[in-house]
């Protein structure tokens, strides 16, 4: 009975992170460092280095994040975990004895953070997936002062176009270069599917788990006695979640046998959000021939 309703609590806490998209509003701003530049998983939020700056509808529960500084100092890495409800979320960035740091300024639930309504102390931008991108138009009058002949120059190949002209009596014009640049920043509208930096393969699963969820769960198969409640738990984690390559790797070498090992490292396959880090999974065995058994079931593997 007792190992029934463990079983039972565990499904409930597994299928309560059921995520319905949650949306947050990200700043960071300094008052100790160079302007800085924000790239959220791996993709450049924003034109210009600023000091302060609103990301608006990130809807990811994982962040990637770096920032570097206009400056040249040494970039920061990080990785930050959203809350369970949306927020309002502040970032401050501070240049401590330990070098440049990120640290939470404040976090308020989106229903109870007052609108935010052009706001002139923050660059404000929308999530971006691609890069921010940057058109530019550039218009050139010239009028001149030379003497000498008539002479007309046209280079369409090597973007040069220059005119040297005199007057019949052998006079001369006033020569001035003015150039007006305009530019526009353009913003990708949000992904359906998590972005992992560095990353190129085949996306499994759209959302992965968060790891805070992953290591409450990881922490309570590993308190289970018996390999095949360790088991059961660990396919009803998997079936209801998205997973990351290493995650999977983590859950298997939980497993006290080599069968068990092998069982849930071919499960877990379909439902990884990676898959073509998969031979991370190959590091939790303990005998070449799973490694093999593993390797053949995804090459005959079909999505």
């Amino acid at each position: 009975m007792m190992k029934t309703n463990y079983i039972i609590l565990f499904t409930f806490f597994i299928f309560s992170g059921a995520i319905a998209q949650k949306n947050y509003n990200l700043e960071f701003f300094t008052q100790e460092t160079a302007p800085f530049t924000v790239f959220i998983n791996g993709v450049q939020q924003h034109e210009t280095p600023t000091k302060n700056v609103r990301i608006e509808d990130f809807v990811q529960p994982v962040l990637k994040l770096r920032i570097t500084f206009s400056d040249n100092q040494d970039e920061i890495t990080k990785t930050l975990y959203m809350p369970e409800q949306s927020s309002e979320i502040a970032y401050q960035i501070k240049n401590t004895k330990k070098g440049i740091k990120v640290r939470l300024f404040s976090a308020v639930a989106l229903q109870e953070f007052y609108p935010v309504n052009n706001r002139s102390d923050f660059i404000v931008v929308p999530y971006a997936t691609v890069p921010v991108v940057s058109h530019t138009t550039t218009t050139t009058t010239t009028t001149g002062k030379n003497s000498g002949v008539n002479v007309g120059l046209n280079g369409d190949k090597l973007g040069v176009n220059v005119s040297i002209n005199v007057d019949s009596n052998g006079g001369y014009y006033e020569q001035t270069t003015t150039t007006t640049t305009t530019s526009t920043v353009t913003n990708a509208t949000v992904t359906d599917h998590y972005i992992l930096e560095g990353y190129n393969g085949r996306i499994g699963c759209p959302w992965p788990i968060t790891e805070a969820d992953f290591q409450e769960a990881k922490r309570t198969i590993a308190n289970t006695s018996f390999d095949d409640t360790k088991l059961g738990l660990a396919k009803q984690l998997i079936q209801s979640n998205c997973m990351f390559a290493d995650q999977v790797r983590d859950l298997v070498a939980l497993m006290s046998f080599d069968d068990s090992q092998l069982e849930l490292a071919k499960f877990a396959y379909g439902y990884t959000y990676d898959p073509g880090n998969y031979f991370k999974v190959s590091q939790a065995f303990n005998f070449e021939s799973s490694v093999e058994e593993l390797n053949e079931y995804i090459a005959n593997y079909r999505w």
